[in-house]
């Protein structure tokens, strides 16, 4: 099934916002993207920064499958987002 580049951005920017609002992750999630809770606004229009957001949330499961569900995706929805961003090889998944 393909997804639209669009469709993945949105995710990740939700995905983002999700983080956002969950203390308990955003710690974590603002060290492992080298950013302040300031630079948030701003770092949110770089493709490579909604990547990482998505590279974040893949490694922990837990963080992954809440997100899923509060957003009403499966997990495999996210992984698919992904492979729209830099980093990945995303041609056979994505359309523009």
């Amino acid at each position: 099934m393909k997804i639209a580049q669009d469709y993945a951005e949105l995710i990740a920017v939700k995905a983002v916002q999700y983080l956002a609002q969950n203390p308990e992750a955003l710690g974590g999630f603002l060290a492992y993207a080298g950013v302040g809770p300031a630079d948030l606004k701003t770092a949110i229009s770089s493709p490579d920064f909604l990547a990482g957001t998505l590279d974040y949330m893949m490694m922990d499961e837990s963080v992954l499958l809440d997100f899923a569900k509060s957003m009403e995706l499966s997990p495999q929805d996210i992984v698919k987002a992904r492979l729209c961003f830099p980093g990945a090889d995303g041609e056979f998944v994505c359309v523009p």
